[in-house]
């Protein structure tokens, strides 16, 4: 997303680094584009602090990547950008970005003068026939601090960012089967989607489940909280939309999500198991780089 921010990469370079900003950690996945396919040069995961400006910190993470000219793409975390839904603008297409920032209101708390977004379409229309479309808003300045900082070094060209929602959707298969994720880095609130055929029908944070997920000892209750909020979104899919029932309900959470999936099974009816991303690579890399190797894979994928 927000591609329009960068300057297109002119150098034949073949590393591509994904860097995913997370609560506590940066995590950093390195791939080259070999003549089977992909392959992983790197991966780790460092120390972040929110103190501290991200750019400087994206800096000195990239600085092992200057002696081979490399695209770079980000991952935001969720504290930075909002996702929010509205009506698609009556204007010509390349116009949409700009009337934006005056439809989004009070939706996000940004001023209009001073956003920075993209958007994606959502997959059917409302009741009415009108169009909607599914908007990643951020601070302005914010981004701008953080790309001119990564513009410093002329072989490290920053060629994407991305927001985790998204990126999300390349974990599960490219088919016509719908699936209900519910995914929780460490240390942040979880976010719910539902994803058919590579698009998002339904995207919601989940607030209020950090601390309930760190109490092991509440299992009842984070049950019960996550099982109503899983209700709602298939309700909402399934009967607002007119939609096929989902083929399954997939965790990947912070809390160990194998007593809660045992415990919701009686009551639905869909499958439910752990998350296990269906991507290049995903199964050589620690989960908690899964963000960053996702980035990584399809900024390669798109400047090829």
């Amino acid at each position: 997303m927000l591609s329009g921010l960068f300057s297109s990469q002119k150098k034949n370079v073949t590393l591509t680094v994904g860097v995913s900003v997370s609560a506590t950690e940066l995590h950093i996945a390195a791939v080259n584009i070999g003549e089977g396919g992909y392959v992983l040069s790197s991966v780790a995961s460092v120390p972040f602090d929110n103190r501290q400006p991200l750019e400087k910190q994206l800096s000195d993470v990239l600085r092992d990547f200057e002696k081979e000219a490399c695209r770079v793409s980000v991952v935001l975390p969720q504290e930075i950008y909002h996702m929010v839904q509205v009506e698609k603008p009556d204007v010509p297409e390349e116009d949409i970005t700009t009337a934006l920032p005056w439809t989004l209101g009070e939706l996000v708390p940004f001023d209009s003068n001073n956003i920075v977004l993209d958007y994606i379409d959502y997959p059917v229309q409302s009741r009415t026939g009108g169009k909607k479309i599914d908007v990643f808003a951020a601070d302005k300045s914010s981004l701008s601090s953080l790309v001119q900082g990564l513009s410093k070094n002329k072989d490290v060209k920053l060629t994407h960012i991305h927001a985790k929602e998204v990126l999300a959707t390349e974990m599960v298969p490219d088919d016509d089967y719908a699936r209900l994720l519910i995914i929780q880095e460490p240390n942040s609130e979880p976010f719910l989607l539902i994803v058919r055929s590579r698009a998002i029908w339904l995207s919601r944070r989940l607030r209020g489940f950090v601390n309930k997920a760190s109490a092991q000892d509440d299992l009842t209750q984070l049950s019960d909280m996550l099982g109503l909020e899983i209700q709602r979104s298939m309700d909402f899919y399934e009967s607002q939309l007119k939609q096929p029932p989902l083929k399954e309900i997939l965790f990947r959470t912070q809390f160990d999500c194998e007593p809660v999936i045992e415990r919701l099974k009686p009551f639905q009816p869909a499958a439910m198991n752990k998350l296990v991303p269906q991507f290049d690579l995903a199964d050589v890399v620690d989960p908690t780089c899964h963000f960053a190797l996702a980035s990584a894979l399809v900024a390669a994928r798109d400047v090829q």
